[in-house]
């Protein structure tokens, strides 16, 4: 009830205040459209609003933010903490950033991917880079990667900003999120608090699946500007949490990070020189993992794991302008501590290291404006990883493996009339993770040659996007699993499962198009279509953890105040499968079957300060699960009920208030 309370009372207060506001006719400041696709508007490069509602039912974390971006799967594996794929890669291949961060998890079993500490409401903008095809964005781009920005804030108009959301839905779903800012000419506070919560949730057949969670964050950000060109801002970002999980026998009853970063940025220094920036930050990510806190006690009896994890990361930047060319070029820093310790009485335990990674890359990405028209980007950046086992096993001495990385890209876009054409080539290098190397400690480096080319063509209501792909993956690192006769000893088996690694060859293709047409006033309708298809060259079988063909459409409707809109996604079956291969994060089960699920959503703005909306997700209470869905072995733990997946929710309504003052 106190939760209840909690969630109700920002409600009221909000529906207090703009019932008082007189309505008056204005420019509108929040949207009232529930966003159900984004749209791809320059070369390689989806942006979108993080903070905007979004069907299904509206992001708790990173990687349900992510699921409206054509291609992007999210491997589910119970509630929350869903691990994203972006044309079936995943894992370290897809870099995620937040706030020129690296975020990593630090779960052994890949509980707690980075897309799980990251809380979307406290960012500003959302951009995803489809391969590798920039190199300002971290080291090992194989699939591409994911940046969450902060913005510096502005109070030009008025010297304070809130915005509020509350979402009530379903399986006890509780969201708050409140952001307030203020500031003047010589500095700026920033701060935002949420929480997310939910019980169990439903599948279509009405089986409970093992999923509730609850989820708080902090943040604070301070900032002092000097002069109208000078910034110095610190962060504090404060997350605490736990999840229960469907697909295997623990559950994660202790997700906490505490995160702080520095920014030093200094802007047109000279009329060549724009910008110099420096940045400093530091992670700590404690987690628990057992089998007791969240679920009934099983015959094994209680067990319990503690990994941490702590990642130091620092970058210089200095963005250079000479009329038509920028250059952007620095240098960056990581250094990446894994501990852990378990048993019963794991507090009790010191913390004994297990691996450390340094990282240190220097890069320069060039554009070149070279007609109105016509422009030209080449990037490159070279990385060099130390990685070391603390101790290595078996031994009383540590081990160390270096890893030189080189990663570039050249791209050309030409613009003809109402279509932009461009094309590109990028390479990207990856050394093996933390998670690969506690399969095999041999392992190579991974090498992506990938060529991207596509067009976008805007014209008065028409949007038309095609972005396509075809790569070339050297010693790719597969993660496969072995079913041993009696029971297999040493690698990390578990039982009569021994989980191995080793390095393959592979080979991708496909990509995405979309369309969007306004065809009556406060009418649209927009489709995408995303399919990628990868084959394991050195086995001859599937490439696996690959998803099937999608296809999603939308009819919206949006006058400014009154707003309407239907989601229809259609996906194939996929009989391209590899049983036991995979990735870090899942292996391949077997084939799946298509599905259709329809839902719908409507919105009121009511006032020029707020809009209510609200949905009803998988209306025709269809029991489904993705393809790249995790084992649902344990969907229920106290009933004993077992399916092939982790199915999706089913009928799922949710009613959702949004502020903006």
């Amino acid at each position: 009830m106190k939760t209840t309370r909690f969630l109700l009372l920002p409600l009221a207060a909000a529906l207090s205040q703009v019932w008082a506001a007189p309505v008056a006719e204005e420019t509108a400041e929040l949207s009232p459209v529930t966003v159900t696709g984004t749209q791809q508007q320059k070369a390689n490069t989806v942006k979108f609003n993080p903070k905007a509602t979004l069907q299904p039912l509206p992001a708790g974390d990173g990687a349900d933010l992510l699921q409206s971006v054509p291609n992007m799967s999210i491997i589910r594996k119970g509630g929350s903490s869903g691990d994203p794929l972006f044309r079936g890669l995943g894992g370290s291949r897809l870099a995620i950033n937040a706030d020129d961060q690296f975020v990593y998890g630090g779960c052994s079993s890949r509980m707690d991917p980075p897309t799980s500490y990251i809380h979307p409401s406290t960012f500003d903008e959302v951009v995803v880079t489809k391969g590798p095809q920039t190199v300002t964005q971290g080291m090992g781009l194989i699939s591409g990667s994911v940046h969450f920005v902060r913005k510096n804030p502005t109070f030009r108009e008025q010297p304070y900003s809130f915005n509020g959301s509350t979402t009530l839905g379903s399986s006890g779903r509780r969201d708050a999120s409140f952001e307030a800012g203020a500031g003047g000419k010589y500095g700026y506070a920033r701060l935002n608090v949420s929480h997310n919560e939910s019980d169990d949730y439903k599948d279509g057949a009405g089986n409970r699946v093992h999923s509730n969670f609850k989820r708080d964050s902090q943040m604070i950000q301070l900032g002092v500007t000097p002069t109208e060109n000078t910034t110095i801002a610190g962060t504090y970002e404060r997350s605490r949490g736990k999840a229960a999980y469907a697909d295997r026998k623990m559950d994660g009853s202790k997700f906490d990070r505490d995160a702080w970063n520095v920014r030093i940025s200094q802007r047109n220094i000279t009329p060549w020189l724009s910008e110099i920036e420096a940045r400093y930050g530091s992670s700590e990510i404690d987690h628990v993992m057992d089998n007791y806190s969240l679920r009934p006690v099983g015959m094994m009896g209680k067990k319990a794991m503690n990994p941490k994890r702590r990642t130091d990361t620092g970058n210089l930047k200095a963005t250079f302008d000479w009329d038509n060319v920028n250059l952007q070029t620095g240098i960056d820093y990581m250094r990446d501590r894994h501990t852990e310790r378990s048993g019963q009485n794991y507090a009790s335990i010191p913390f004994k290291p297990t691996q450390s990674f340094k990282q240190w890359g220097g890069f320069a990405e060039l554009a070149w404006q070279r007609t109105d028209k016509q422009k030209l980007i080449a990037g490159l950046r070279h990385d060099k990883v130390t990685a070391v086992y603390e101790p290595y096993p078996n031994s009383d001495s540590n081990r160390t493996i270096k890893y030189p990385l080189t990663s570039g890209f050249f791209r050309f876009e030409q613009t003809a009339g109402n279509t932009k054409y461009y094309a590109g080539l990028g390479v990207a290098q990856r050394s093996p993770d933390y998670w690969e190397r506690n399969r095999d400690e041999d392992l190579k480096k991974e090498t992506n040659r990938q060529i991207d080319a596509g067009m976008i063509w805007n014209k008065d209501n028409l949007h038309l996007a095609a972005s396509l792909f075809a790569s070339k993956i050297r010693d790719y690192i597969l993660i496969e699993q072995h079913m041993m006769p009696h029971g297999g000893h040493g690698g990390h088996g578990h039982g009569h499962v021994m989980t191995m690694a080793r390095n393959i060859d592979a080979t991708r293709f496909g990509g995405e198009i979309e369309a969007k047409w306004q065809f009556a006033p406060n009418w649209s309708i927009s489709s995408n279509l995303a399919y990628t298809r990868g084959k394991n060259t050195t086995d001859n079988l599937p490439l696996a953890q690959t998803p099937p063909l999608e296809w999603n459409n939308t009819l919206a409707f949006d006058n400014g105040k009154f707003s309407a809109g239907a989601l229809w996604k259609v996906v194939a079956k996929q009989n391209r499968y590899a049983k036991g291969q995979g990735n870090i994060i899942g292996q391949d089960i077997g084939a799946s079957a298509g599905f259709g699920v329809l839902s719908v959503n409507a919105g009121w703005k009511f006032n020029k300060y707020a809009t209510l909306q609200g949905g009803v997700d998988n209306v025709f209470n269809k029991t489904y699960a993705e393809f790249v869905s995790r084992s649902g072995g344990f969907v229920d733990p106290a009933a004993g009920i077992k399916t092939t997946r982790v199915n999706e929710p089913g009928r799922t309504a949710w009613l959702r208030l949004q502020a903006k003052f």
